[in-house]
């Protein structure tokens, strides 16, 4: 895999997601990847309508491996992700495109804030729900309150809805586009994985492809970004050459 250059911030709310050329691109694959929903070139199945309901809140407690999904999701799947899910759908939302699966989510879309929740206790789902969280950030005051209900409580969590609060008092809502290109998932079990996504954004000169990565647990029936106390996320964050390593994934890829 190309060399990544480490970063401290936040994950897709850090300040260098959603300001400036290559920085921006940075925080771009955080900042609307998904939502540039391009629709998905191969045939998928449709998902069925989502449910509309409020998100649940997130608390400090730990994991129950043992939860079935919130929104009854039933899908089973291994431990490992080489390949894309193969019933994603792509929509744009807030001008990035979003993954949505009929087996693995969201299953739960909030009729007031937008937020997008209740994915499958599965590595499919640990993905299309990581992916999500990324294209919230094209919408400011959508990541503000994915943030809110979908974060594990602490210190990092805090951290992140200051900064993304400091964001909408300075007038910034929205977030230069960008397009989901690929995944790894980096480690899973039933109680916590760790998801790295690629998105690709133009800096002015031409497209560069950042990776971000996200730990995601497993709480009350759905996946929760797991933030560590300096409000920073996954182990992977920054700037990389190519694809090599990683498997292809996003609005024209399936």
């Amino acid at each position: 895999m190309a060399e990544t250059e480490e970063s401290e911030h936040l994950w897709w709310a850090a300040p260098r997601f959603i300001m400036s050329a290559a920085a921006v691109v940075l925080l771009v694959i955080v900042g609307i990847i998904l939502f540039v929903w391009m629709g998905n070139d191969d045939e998928s199945e449709a998902a069925p309508p989502v449910q509309t309901q409020a998100a649940p809140s997130a608390t400090s407690e730990p994991a129950d491996a043992s939860d079935e999904s919130v929104c009854g999701l039933d899908a089973t799947g291994g431990t490992t992700l080489t390949t894309p899910p193969e019933d994603v759908e792509w929509e744009f939302l807030g001008g990035i495109a979003a993954p949505k699966s009929a087996e693995h989510g969201p299953g739960v879309v909030d009729e007031e804030t937008g937020v997008r929740s209740c994915y499958s206790h599965t590595p499919e789902g640990a993905l299309l729900a990581a992916t999500g969280r990324l294209t919230a950030s094209g919408d400011t005051e959508l990541l503000l309150e994915t943030t809110k209900a979908l974060s594990l409580e602490g210190p990092g969590k805090e951290i992140g809805l200051e900064r993304i609060q400091r964001r909408i008092n300075s007038g910034s809502t929205t977030t230069p586009p960008i397009k989901i290109e690929g995944f790894r998932l980096l480690s899973y079990n039933d109680e916590e994985a760790t998801v790295e996504v690629v998105a690709s954004a133009d800096d002015g000169s031409g497209f560069i492809y950042y990776t971000t990565s996200v730990v995601m647990e497993w709480h009350q029936g759905d996946w929760y970004v797991k933030y560590k106390d300096d409000g920073s996320g996954g182990p992977v964050d920054g700037q990389i050459s190519d694809l090599s390593g990683y498997a292809p994934w996003g609005p024209n890829s399936g």
